[in-house]
């Protein structure tokens, strides 16, 4: 159990905790070749419609759902291609050091169940309706430091992506795609101070554990500098060599927190990944954090901003 220390103010300050998962995780994975297909349609074609749902295990990856786009677009749509491109970015197969991370890329077996082709007569030019209901929330905080965002929030994503960096240039051989970071910090609302972190690095039975440890100690001061080091655990359940699809399922729109403000801050309750800019939940929730950080940087403080969409209207129906 953590307690506050002593120094704090304990009826002004709070302990908040947040996580954040690594490229390998086979939840982000998912999410990430989502968006790589939003992508592709997108940047031919930017009335182009997606709304796409990704999963994954072992060596199978499955997508389903909706594109809409221009017959040259939706024929340069390679998903097998953009899944394995996915994977090896996310640092599936060989790495520098010439250890094979599995699944293997080109090895992915890749299944579609997708409505894809034109748009139906007349459907383009009312792509500016709501096609569904959304309520999307978008927050800021006055904290520059943590880019206004929650600052455990902001830690653990700071850290997981500093591993992710580490891990290329230092982890070859060692260091496994998957991995966990669960941060933990006490704030009063205008202030903070890391208190403890959790991390969990995939490795392989013969991965050298003081390398993995280094290389935990390395991201959390990177992220912390300047303040107190917090409490560091690594690999607190012991082995973690099943990582990413071959240690766990995974499927798009699971990271919904992780995505947004982390469980301080309410969710909206909409999937972000997979889902083009004109779809409302996606497009409001960038607006809604636009009018956030616009109402902090005028007045300070916090701001909490709740946007609603009702379906077929032509814009927000409230914003609170």
């Amino acid at each position: 159990m953590t307690h506050l220390p002593e120094s704090d103010d304990a009826s002004a300050m709070r302990v908040e905790s947040a996580e954040f998962v690594l490229p390998g995780h086979p939840d982000r994975l998912c999410d990430a070749l989502a968006d790589a297909i939003v992508e592709h349609v997108m940047r031919g074609d930017a009335l182009g419609q997606c709304g796409v749902e990704v999963a994954c295990v072992f060596d199978r990856v499955f997508v389903t759902g909706r594109v809409a786009s221009t017959p040259d677009v939706l024929a340069r749509l390679d998903i097998p291609a953009l899944a394995r491109r996915t994977y090896r970015e996310a640092g599936y197969g060989a790495d520098a050091a010439g250890f094979a991370w599995g699944p293997d890329p080109d090895a992915l077996r890749v299944d579609t169940a997708l409505c894809r082709g034109a748009f139906a007569p007349g459907e383009r030019e009312h792509r500016h309706f709501a096609d569904d209901q959304a309520i999307c929330v978008g927050y800021a905080n006055a904290m520059a430091d943590t880019h206004h965002l929650p600052p455990a929030h902001w830690l653990a994503n700071r850290i997981g992506r500093e591993l992710f960096r580490l891990r290329r240039a230092r982890g070859a051989g060692e260091v496994g795609p998957d991995g966990k970071v669960l941060a933990q910090v006490v704030t009063d609302g205008t202030r903070w101070r890391p208190l403890r972190v959790s991390i969990s690095l995939n490795h392989h039975a013969g991965s050298d554990w003081l390398l993995l440890r280094r290389l935990a100690d390395a991201a959390v001061d990177a992220a912390c500098a300047g303040r107190p080091r917090p409490e560091i655990l690594v690999n607190g359940a012991g082995m973690f060599v099943a990582g990413g699809p071959n240690g766990d399922n995974g499927t798009t729109g699971k990271k919904l927190v992780v995505d947004a403000y982390g469980p301080t801050v309410p969710i909206g309750g909409g999937a972000w990944s997979g889902k083009d800019f004109n779809k409302v939940d996606r497009l409001g929730g960038f607006l809604a954090r636009e009018i956030a950080l616009d109402t902090v940087r005028a007045h300070g403080g916090e701001a909490l901003v709740e946007v609603r969409y009702e379906p077929g209207g032509a814009g927000p129906q409230s914003v609170r």
